[in-house]
């Protein structure tokens, strides 16, 4: 017996046990206490059989998407995390190796120092994000896609001859390291599952380089940076312990920053007298000239900014990091203390602080090429490129001006212009009668004769 024929025979059950109830029944009887427990127990049972068959029929008419939309809900109510994790999962798309932030999102997973250590260059976390794993647990990387891939990378402690060992152990332990380094390195594809699309294709090594070739965006981004450390005055390091790479020369590049990279401008307002009066000429030269302009840089904090780092983004005090490697610094660690004891560093070096992979120092990473036939010291790194960029901006700043000036200059009449001009003239006109009395000498020469004018009548 199907289900709608059995809901039907329950309601034609309940219309005769309605007819064969007495309408009065409750006016000419007085109901017990034990009675109207047993009705309301019995009202309560007939509300519900009344739902069940209305869900029944509802069901009955629905297609069957409605019927898997119920099967939803009772998942969601018996499943709710597990649900929330799968729709945040589906939301954003796991294989995208063309996306910058998500792996840079990858990378940044592996800053923590108590999850992973320092690995050699074949292994590091920078060619792990690149291929899309995660530092998940202490040594241990996982698949973003969610193909169930999971490798622990350990490998054994370095020994050195100075530590007591002979050349025989030391050397046995290098071997070991190695072969386990060509392992892992299998691991970076092998790792992943059989069908998981990093296994494919990675990351390319374009991936990791910074926006710098826009000199508009490079200075836009170097400025922001700056502006965010030296919010951190109180907490900066002094300037003779800043260490940058030799060709740097930091007073030249402040000399060709944009006149609107820092300006402090001092206004000076007098006000002009209604009613004529003596005025000083101090007076009257400080009113015509122009609010002087000054530039402050705070050396400490454009040095930093210049070479790519900026203040953490959880705002925590006297901490700066680098947004490529993820490598931060306590500034506080070389600033003298409270109580006059010395600072635990007495030497700042803005470049050599950062991981050596970072674009900002690495020229291979900032190219993104890394070719064998390429020289390591034809590669530009970011701080260069950078340089690069405010110079540009700084010739064709010069150039527009100069451009502006002459032009101004020309269109400016003057009466040294008027007097050439009258000069010129009169060497033109006389120019003019010299070639005349030339013409008028040939004509004699060769006797050509004037054609007559014709007579009147």
């Amino acid at each position: 017996m199907s289900y709608a024929v059995e809901t039907k025979k329950r309601k034609f059950h309940r219309v005769l046990e309605s007819l064969t109830k007495p309408a009065n029944a409750e006016s000419s009887t007085k109901p017990t206490p034990a009675a109207t427990t047993a009705a309301a127990a019995t009202t309560n049972e007939r509300i519900s059989a009344d739902l069940a068959a209305k869900k029944a029929r509802l069901s009955d008419r629905q297609d069957g998407t409605d019927l898997a939309s119920v099967r939803k809900t009772v998942l969601r109510v018996a499943r709710s995390s597990s649900r929330d994790s799968s729709a945040s999962s589906s939301s954003r798309p796991s294989y995208v190796p063309w996306d910058r932030e998500r792996f840079l999102e990858r990378l940044e997973t592996f800053r923590r120092v108590d999850r992973w250590s320092p690995k050699p260059p074949a292994i590091n976390e920078l060619e792990w994000a690149k291929r899309g794993w995660v530092c998940s647990d202490v040594s241990r990387v996982a698949c973003v896609g969610g193909c169930g891939g999971s490798v622990v990378v350990k490998l054994p402690d370095e020994l050195d001859e100075l530590d007591g060992y002979d050349s025989e152990k030391v050397q046995e332990r290098k071997e070991v390291r190695a072969k386990l380094v060509e392992e892992y390195a299998s691991l970076l594809v092998q790792g992943h599952g059989e069908n998981c699309p990093w296994r494919n294709k990675g990351c390319d090594a374009t991936i990791h380089r910074l926006a710098l070739s826009n000199p508009d965006t490079a200075i836009s981004g170097l400025r922001t940076r700056y502006l965010n450390i030296a919010k951190m005055a109180d907490h900066l390091p002094s300037q003779e312990i800043i260490q940058t790479p030799e060709p740097f020369d930091l007073e030249t590049i402040i000399k060709i920053l944009p006149d609107d990279f820092e300006r402090i401008e001092e206004h000076t307002e007098i006000a002009m007298p209604q009613t004529p009066q003596r005025v000083d000429e101090n007076q009257l030269a400080s009113v015509q000239s122009p609010p002087t302009q000054e530039i402050s840089i705070n050396r400490t904090a454009f040095a930093l900014a210049f070479f790519g780092w900026d203040s953490v983004a959880d705002g925590a005090a006297g901490l700066a990091g680098c947004g490529a490697c993820f490598r931060r610094l306590g500034l506080w660690m070389y600033k003298p203390k409270d109580n006059g004891d010395i600072s635990v560093y007495d030497a700042l070096d803005v470049a050599t602080e950062h991981m050596e992979y970072c674009p900002w120092v690495s020229g291979k990473a900032q190219s993104g090429t890394g070719k064998s036939s390429e020289k390591s010291a034809d590669l530009r790194s970011g701080w260069e490129l950078l340089a690069q960029a405010l110079k540009v901006k700084h010739r064709r700043h010069i150039r527009s001006t100069v451009s502006v000036d002459s032009r101004a200059v020309s269109e400016t009449p003057s009466a040294d212009g008027l007097t050439a001009d009258e000069a010129n003239s009169e060497a033109r006109k006389a120019s003019d009668r010299e070639w005349w009395a030339k013409l008028r000498r040939m004509r004699q020469v060769l006797n050509v004769k004037s054609p007559k004018k014709p007579t009147a009548p």
